[in-house]
């Protein structure tokens, strides 16, 4: 699909949303400019499937999250993961798993520095020119990891003249939330300009069990972008982001307890309360487990390792982009971005008062580096034959601790020696190297054949210990027996020792193991100019994503291994078209994604702990869709959009353990995160006064059918063994839902100052984002409550 995006003939035009359909020989004034094919181009000469938001559109909207670019986006989801990972899907093509060096299926880029892990990108949407959002496989320029699509965002620039600004909205919950920025020249070749975002908002969960209250936000974010141009044939541009993040991580809704031991359940499996049908309502635990005494803290005692929700996250980006025009047709291109994160979270992954399965410790880092350098004819835009070839170096740091208690749950038993923790330790050292070349020819003014090919080779070392890090070591003694009586070791584990037994059934040893792979992505591709107002476009693609570690627990170490690389190969028409003088706006699109090897979070049966996690491939699977959009402006100031799309989703061949332990048959199921309809409208209406202001009102709606959160979710019943306790017996579908948010204000005149109120949510309509399952407890992550406020908006130039 291709959103309309529409460029005003007036102040009052809307340039919010994606794709016009225009395909005059020059773009339409105030159309929006995209890099889909790193090159600047209008969006309706593109033959590909985009949605674009500009600057005044983003603030329109108010979107200022990932969740709410989510939302204005059709095909696009966002769900919450338990450790804080955002898990994009695009099309129906995601990776729900939520470990910090996690790969996602939809890359995520800022001015093209790549940002190669979903948890980069948390606060990225501010004081930006326009966000872009790529359709379908996109390997051949964005690289590995797009097998969804991309997503790029593209930051305001200095500016030729002293400018500043801020915005400062008041909300729900007491949230101030406040961005500013000033940018201008420093000398003739030297523009500086810098931005801030931060934000503070109250806690706005509850405890439905005692008084406690969790969700408080703390966050700053800054941005200092440098372009110089000491030539007319170079451009260098320095890029400084960085943001510090101290809010508490969401609280999960317990839906469904499910004894680990149903012969021997724990009373507080049998009791804990399961949450009440409310956004607001969740549930935590307030004291942990002792990790000197090994004793539960329960309410009573206070715990040495809080693990109520508590978040604490640094990252920043430093990237240097230089242009050198060699001649006046070929330019050189050279990116080279440094990302670090570190962390120190802690999560409660049960929601519930009890340690039933709990994430006191979740420490991290991130040190990721990338070098591309690639040669265009971009400058020359009345080439005929247009070219871009280059290469890509990328190498990634990636640690990670996390401690996991369980002393409620009866897993902890007298058959487990009553273990009740373990602490996961892993660290991934990975290479990857790429080369490329893209290439469209017009072969008439009509006709332009497009292709493009990269070849990747990826190599990632991961190593992963489960060690018994606690003062009992009732976790080491289970295992030197275990190797003991399996394995025929006699040398007891030693505090901090690796406990997950080998393929010798021996403890004691880290797991090591290097995935190394390489794969060839490339599209094909043929655009047709029927005439100066429609554009028919045809593509076949194919990406790949990079194959993947876990970061679990597991009482084996064949847990560990990894899934290797999946592949889509997509097959799309589309078309952009635009009449009625320019006040009608039409794109739609039709597409087949042949899905191979699809990397899920999967399930195995053990004899010793039951069900644990490991990572999997669906070795067939496939997704037709059809996208539409049309904006319509009928009178002058009126603005009508609305986009639609339809997602068939189907497991061709896959069978393995469900969540609950059954052996299955997936064929025919649903791919998560991918409802058959989304639909998105909004509506924007702008009244001149007479002393040359703006009177605004809109709002904007977004409707998803149900979807399924594991694969076949909509099937799977918890079975009715006499002890399990659900509120619904089938908790792995989530319900559709309609969300609706309204804006109204005043633009004064000359544009320098804006008021407004707004909403989100204002129905407060019940929704859910992510069902999980852990350890046997099953839970839910809901969205945003109704949330309501004032914006004031303030330009100077």
């Amino acid at each position: 699909m291709a959103t309309p995006a529409f460029a005003a003939d007036t102040a009052a035009a809307d340039t919010a949303a994606a794709d016009t359909a225009a395909a005059a020989d020059d773009a339409v004034e105030g159309e929006i400019i995209v890099t889909a094919n790193k090159r600047d181009e209008s969006i309706s000469k593109v033959g590909v499937s985009i949605t674009a938001f500009d600057s005044s559109a983003l603030e329109k909207r108010n979107i200022v999250q990932l969740d709410e670019l989510a939302r204005a986006v059709p095909g696009l989801a966002l769900a919450p993961s338990t450790h804080g990972t955002p898990v994009f899907t695009l099309r129906g093509i995601g990776f729900n798993a939520d470990s910090l060096g996690v790969y996602p299926a939809v890359s995520l880029s800022l001015d093209q520095a790549p940002m190669p892990f979903p948890v980069l990108a948390g606060h990225s949407i501010y004081d930006l020119g326009r966000v872009e959002v790529l359709k379908g496989p996109q390997g051949t320029l964005f690289g590995q990891n797009s097998t969804g699509g991309a997503i790029n965002f593209v930051a305001n620039k200095p500016t030729k003249d002293l400018q500043a600004g801020f915005n400062l909205d008041y909300g729900r919950f007491n949230e101030v939330h406040g961005s500013a920025f000033i940018s201008g020249p420093i000398t003739d070749t030297l523009g500086i300009r810098v931005a801030i975002d931060a934000a503070h908002r109250d806690a706005w969960q509850y405890s439905f069990t005692r008084r406690d209250f969790n969700g408080e936000q703390n966050y700053v974010a800054g941005r200092i972008i440098a372009d110089w141009e000491p030539s007319d044939r170079l451009k260098v541009e320095l890029n400084l982001n960085g943001s510090i993040d101290r809010s508490e991580p969401q609280a999960l809704q317990i839906i469904a307890s499910l004894p680990s031991n149903p012969a021997a359940p724990t009373l507080q499996e049998l009791t804990t309360p399961l949450t009440p049908r409310n956004l607001r309502a969740a549930d935590w635990s307030p004291t942990g487990r002792d990790r000197v005494t090994g004793l539960p803290g329960g309410l009573t005692q206070s715990s040495t390792l809080s693990p109520r929700p508590r978040g604490n996250r640094q990252i920043y980006q430093v990237f240097l982009r230089a242009d050198y025009q060699i001649s006046d047709k070929i330019s050189l291109t050279s990116i080279t971005t440094y990302n670090h994160l570190n962390q120190k979270m802690a999560f409660d992954l049960d929601g519930s008062r009890f340690e039933l399965v709990d994430n006191p410790r979740d420490d991290g880092s991130i040190s990721d580096f990338n070098q591309e350098i690639r040669l265009s004819n971009a400058a020359a835009a009345d080439e005929r034959f247009r070219w871009t070839v280059g290469g890509n170096y990328n190498h990634s740091d990636v640690d990670q601790v996390q401690i996991i208690t369980y002393g409620d749950n009866s897993l902890s038993n007298a058959g487990t020696n009553f273990i009740h923790d373990s602490t996961v330790t892993n660290s991934g050292r990975i290479n990857s190297y790429a080369v490329f070349a893209n290439a469209e020819f017009s072969l008439t003014d009509r006709i332009t054949l497009k292709a493009g090919v990269r070849y990747t080779s990826f190599e990632n070392k991961n190593r992963m210990c489960n060690a018994d890090t606690t003062g009992d070591q009732n976790l080491s003694a289970l295992f030197t027996l275990l190797g003991q009586l399996i394995g025929g070791q006699t040398v007891p584990l030693a505090p901090g020792d690796c406990y997950s037994l080998n393929s010798l059934n021996l403890p004691g040893q880290p797991f090591e193991n290097t995935l190394s792979q390489d794969n060839v992505s490339w599209r094909g591709g043929v655009d047709f100019q029927a005439n100066s107002r429609t554009l028919i476009y045809a593509n076949i693609s194919r990406g790949y994503k990079a194959g993947a570690f876990p970061v679990i627990t597991g009482a084996t170490q064949s847990v560990f291994l990894p899934a290797r690389q999946e592949y889509v190969t997509s097959y799309e028409i589309g078309a952009k078209t635009r009449f009625a003088d320019n006040a009608i706006s039409l794109s739609g699109a039709i597409f087949y994604q042949d899905y191979r090897d699809k990397q899920i979070q999967g399930t195995v049966n053990t004899a010793l702990f039951g069900l644990l996690q490991r990572l999997d491939n669906v070795p067939k699977s496939h997704i037709f869709g059809i996208e539409a959009d049309v904006v319509v402006r009928p009178t002058a100031g009126l603005t009508l959009t609305g986009s639609a799309s339809y997602l068939d989703t189907r497991v061709d061949e896959y069978s393995g353990i469900t969540v609950f332990g059954q052996q299955n048959d997936f064929a025919g199921s649903r791919l998560p995160f991918a409802p058959s309809w989304t639909l998105v409208g909004d509506v924007d209406y702008r009244i001149p006064t007479a002393k040359g202001g703006e009177v605004f009102v809109g709002g904007s709606v977004n409707f998803r059918t149900s979807q399924d959160a594991y694969i076949a979710g909509s099937q799977l019943e918890i079975p009715d063994n006499g002890v399990n306790r659900w509120l619904t017996r089938v908790p792995f579908r989530i319900p559709g839902y309609a969300l609706v948010d309204a804006r109204l204000g005043y633009d004064f005149p000359g544009n320098r100052f804006t008021v407004s109120i707004w909403g989100k949510n204002i129905f407060n309509q019940f929704n859910v984002q992510n069902i999980i399952s852990y350890n046997n407890i099953i839970t839910q992550a809901t969205g945003q409550p109704a949330t309501y406020g004032v914006s004031f908006k303030v330009r100077w130039q």
